[in-house]
C-alpha cells in the first residue's frame, strides 16, 4: 500500500561538509520510498536554494541546522523563502532543533515543524502524510505550533538495527572529479563516555538508543568496496564521532572491518581517517587497521592540564595523551587533534599547564597546534553548570561566558586576534600543515615522495608550533607579571605583529611544499 500511495517532492538544504551524511541518509531513506528528492547545498546566499525551490516545487523543504550559530543564518533564508511565496511545509532538524524547539520556533517563526532526533523514519512519515494530504500533527518524534504553545509528539524510538538503513545517497557526487577522491562512511552510531562539553550521548538518549550502536562489519565493507571500485573513491573519512568506542567488543568490530578489506584486497588502493580517544591508541588496536589502510589518526586529546581533564570528564590524566602520541609515531601515521586551550574554569595556571603540555606533545612538528575554548553548546553538562552559575550569556545564538580571571578574558581574546588566521582560517598555516603532513605520510608510504620532504615538512611544523607556544607563554608571562594590561597594551600588540610576521614567512614555505605533494598525489 505504500508503494502505491501518491508521492512527495522533498527538498534537502544543509552545508556539504564532507559529504553531509545526516541528509545523504535521508535522501536515501525517502528514495527508497519513491518520493523525489534533491539536495542543495547552503552556500555564499539564498539563491540555489530558492534556484532549487523553483525547479523542484517540493512539498516539503527539510533543513539541517548543524550548529546553534547559524540559527540566523537559517532564519534570514527561511524568511527569504516565505518572502518568494514558498508554501512548502518547512521542517528543520538537527542537534540543537532537538534540544531547544522553542527557542528555535520563536527565531524561525515560518517553519511548520522541527524533527527531534533520528530523522529517517520521522522525515519518511512526515512525507508519506503530507503526500496524502492526512494529518502529520500525529507524527513522532516532531514538535510543533499548537494553538496555545509548542505541542510534542511521542519520542521516536530510534532505529537498533542500522543496516536497515539504505547507504547514503551519493547520485549527485564525482568522487573521481576530485583530486583525492574522498567520501565519508559512517561505521555506527552514538557514544558511551560522557565528555561533559558534548551532546552526543544526550542527543542518542533523545530517542532511547544511549551507547553506541555499530553496522555489521561485512555490510560496511560492502559499502567500502562499492565506493573504490565503482565510483573510484580513494580515501575512506570514518565519521563515527569515536572509531573504536566500546571497549573489546569494539575493537574486535574494527579488526573484522580491516580483516575483510583485506581479504577483499581493499588495501591495495583504499585509506582511511578515524577519530578516536587516546586511551584506545595502542599497538594492538591500530596495527590491523594500519595494515587494511589506516593512514590517518584524529584523538580528541582537549586538554592537557589534570584539573581542566576533570571539568571535561575526560576520565584520562596528560600521560595517556603524551603515550598515544607516541605510538602513532612509531605506527608512522599521521594525526591531528583537538584542544581547548581554555574552559569555563580554568586559571592562569591550567592555561600555562596546557602549553607546557602542548610543547611536549607535539613541539618536534609530528601535527600542527591550534586551539579554542569550550563553548557551552546546547544539550551538554557543561551548559547545564554554567547556567546554574548564572554564567551563559547568548549572542545571536552564540553560546559565551567570562573566565572567573578577569586576565583570561583580556588573554583569550589577544590569542583570537594574535592566531586567528594561523589557526582558523581555511588558508592558514594550521591546515596548510595537516593537508602537508597527510600527504607527505601517505605519498611516502606509496614511495611517491622523498623522504628529504617529509622531513622538511615536519621541521616546519615544528618552527610553526615553537612560533606559536614561545608568543603565548610570552603574552602569558606579561599578564602575570603584575603590570597594568589592557586591550591595547603595547607588549601583547608587539608579540602579534612578530607572530605575524613570522607566520607569514612560513606560509609561503609551505605553499612551495604543496605544489610538491600535490603533484605526487596527482
Amino acid at each position: 500500500m505504500r508503494d502505491q500511495a501518491p508521492k512527495a517532492r522533498v527538498l534537502l538544504v544543509g552545508y556539504e561538509d564532507q559529504d553531509n551524511l545526516g541528509l545523504r541518509y535521508l535522501s536515501s531513506r525517502l528514495k527508497g520510498a519513491g518520493h523525489a528528492v534533491r539536495l542543495v547545498a547552503v552556500s555564499g546566499g539564498p539563491e540555489p536554494v530558492i534556484e532549487a525551490v523553483r525547479a523542484l516545487d517540493p512539498d516539503i523543504v527539510g533543513f539541517s541546522l548543524i550548529f546553534q550559530y547559524l540559527v540566523p543564518q537559517f532564519a534570514s533564508l527561511i524568511s527569504r523563502l516565505r518572502g518568494e511565496g514558498v508554501t512548502s511545509h518547512f521542517t528543520i532538524g538537527g542537534h540543537y532543533a532537538s534540544f531547544e524547539p522553542r527557542l528555535l520556533f520563536e527565531s524561525i517563526p515560518q517553519l511548520d515543524s522541527i524533527v527531534r532526533w533520528e530523522g529517517e523514519d520521522t522525515l519518511l512519515d512526515l512525507a508519506e502524510c503530507i503526500a496524502v494530504g492526512r494529518d502529520w500533527r500525529d507524527v513522532l518524534g516532531i514538535a510543533f505550533k499548537g494553538e496555545r504553545d509548542i505541542e510534542f509528539t511521542a519520542p521516536r524510538p530510534g532505529l537498533r538495527n542500522l543496516d536497515e538503513l539504505p547507504w547514503p545517497d551519493r547520485d549527485d557526487i564525482d568522487y573521481r572529479a576530485q583530486q583525492l577522491p574522498t567520501a565519508s562512511v559512517l561505521g555506527g552510531r552514538g557514544c558511551p563516555w560522557r565528555c561533559s562539553f558534548c551532546s552526543i550521548i544526550t542527543f542518542y538518549e533523545g530517542n532511547g538508543t544511549k551507547g553506541r550502536r555499530r553496522r555489521d562489519p561485512a555490510t560496511v565493507v560492502d559499502e567500502l568496496e562499492y565506493l573504490h571500485r565503482e565510483r573510484g573513491v580513494r580515501l575512506i573519512l570514518w565519521q563515527d564521532d569515536d572509531f573504536l568506542a566500546g571497549g573489546s567488543g569494539a575493537v574486535r568490530w574494527a579488526h573484522a572491518i580491516a580483516d575483510e578489506c583485506v581479504r577483499r584486497e581493499l588495501d591495495r588502493g583504499l585509506r582511511w581517517k578515524i577519530s578516536c580517544r587516546s586511551d584506545e591508541v595502542s599497538r594492538e588496536s591500530l596495527e590491523p587497521l594500519v595494515a587494511a589502510g589506516l593512514t590517518h589518526v584524529y584523538m580528541g586529546v582537549e586538554s592537557g592540564d589534570p584539573d581542566d581533564l576533570k571539568h571535561l570528564n575526560k576520565l584520562l590524566r596528560p600521560e595517556v595523551h603524551l603515550r598515544a602520541g607516541a605510538i602513532l609515531r612509531e605506527l608512522g601515521l599521521s594525526f591531528d587533534f583537538g584542544f581547548m586551550l581554555f574552559q569555563p574554569w580554568s586559571t592562569l595556571a591550567t592555561v600555562r599547564n596546557n602549553l607546557h603540555f602542548l610543547r611536549e606533545f607535539a613541539g618536534d612538528g609530528a601535527t600542527p597546534i591550534a586551539f579554542c575554548r569550550t563553548l557551552p553548546y546546547a544539550g551538554t553538562p557543561i551548559e547545564e553548570k554554567l547556567k546554574a552559575e548564572g554564567r551563559v550569556r547568548e549572542r545571536d545564538f552564540h553560546a559565551d561566558y567570562q573566565f572567573l580571571d578577569a586576565r583570561l578574558d583580556l588573554f583569550y581574546d589577544w590569542t583570537l586576534s594574535a592566531f586567528a588566521d594561523r589557526n582558523h582560517s581555511a588558508s592558514g598555516t594550521a591546515n596548510l600543515l595537516r593537508r602537508l603532513l597527510f600527504d607527505a605520510k601517505l605519498n611516502l608510504a606509496a614511495g611517491r615522495l622523498d623522504p628529504q620532504v617529509t622531513a622538511r615538512v615536519q621541521q616546519l611544523s615544528a618552527i610553526s608550533n615553537q612560533l606559536l607556544l614561545d608568543t603565548a607563554e610570552m603574552a602569558l608571562d606579561h599578564l602575570e607579571s603584575g603590570a597594568a594590561v589592557d586591550a591595547n597594551d603595547e607588549t601583547l600588540a608587539m608579540l602579534e605583529a612578530h607572530h605575524a610576521s613570522e607566520d607569514e614567512r612560513l606560509r609561503a614555505d609551505l605553499k612551495s611544499l604543496t605544489s610538491l605533494t600535490e603533484r605526487c598525489a596527482a
